[in-house]
């Protein structure tokens, strides 16, 4: 989206190998990209499950120890009480319903820093 703030659009089921790939792969383009932020969109993953959704929070954890803010947006209902059900700590990232809303967060954090 800009040279600080990339989204990472998940779209289609995610499964244990396919998380895994989304590991590998958003550590690698992520620090390559030098992103301060990365967005990432759950509207258009139709469900979680545990493994997944414990899965997903490595990838967020992963992230933030190379220097990469993450944000979260999409997030349903269904998918939400997944990651209460499992415990994650969900006050320690920030996530909005809609992809527009991300967004305008992204923005105005990294604006107020200009």
């Amino acid at each position: 989206m800009t040279e600080e703030i990339g989204i990472l659009p998940l779209v289609g089921d995610l499964d244990t190998k396919r998380a895994q790939y989304l590991m590998e792969s958003a550590l690698e383009k992520g620090s390559q990209y030098k992103l301060e932020w990365l967005i990432i969109d759950l509207s258009a993953v139709p469900i979680i499950d545990t493994m997944v959704a414990d899965q997903l929070f490595k990838v967020i954890a992963g992230l933030q120890l190379i220097g990469i803010e993450v944000v979260i947006s999409g997030i349903r209902p269904e998918i939400a009480q997944t990651m209460v059900n499992l415990g994650i700590k969900v006050e320690e990232v920030k996530s909005f319903s809609s992809l527009h809303q991300a967004v305008q967060y992204t923005n105005s954090f990294t604006e107020s820093l200009m």
